[in-house]
């Protein structure tokens, strides 16, 4: 398989794979931290809000995915070395994932424990992913 299949491969698998984890992942959450009202004069909301999480997860991960295809840069000869191939691969995306957690962290003063688990649902399983990826490139392709 070229190298550049193998990136395409990688970037499309992470993908579809991060949005499914990231969803069950995000279900169980919303399920855990969802409000019961028992008064009886409380009616219950017409929305509940949880469709707008969803819609964020997916389109966080379709940027993140979008990013990732600064990976096709690794195969310009310009990009062979070792620190290079890791920028190509990785500066994009974690500068997005630091300016996503400076932005929460500027926009509501403070991130508690729900903003956490939010944030570690919408990255974690795409960079996990996307790490497993990278060690596999590097793995299947040495640098000579």
């Amino acid at each position: 398989m070229s190298k550049r299949k193998f990136i395409l491969l990688s970037i499309l698998k992470t993908s579809l794979l991060s949005v499914c984890i990231s969803i069950v992942f995000l279900i169980i959450f919303l399920e855990m931290t969802r409000e019961v009202r028992t008064d009886m004069y409380d009616h219950p909301a017409r929305c509940d809000m949880s469709g707008l999480a969803y819609v964020l997860t997916i389109f966080w991960l379709l940027f993140l995915s979008l990013l990732s295809f600064s990976s096709l840069f690794s195969l310009l000869p310009r990009f062979q070395g070792k620190i290079s191939r890791a920028v190509c691969w990785l500066f994009l995306p974690v500068a997005a994932l630091l300016y996503s957690s400076y932005m929460s962290i500027i926009t509501n003063g403070i991130m508690d424990g729900k903003d956490i688990v939010f944030f570690l649902i919408l990255n974690l399983p795409w960079f996990a992913l996307w790490l497993f990826f990278y060690k596999r490139f590097n793995v299947r392709y040495p640098i000579a």
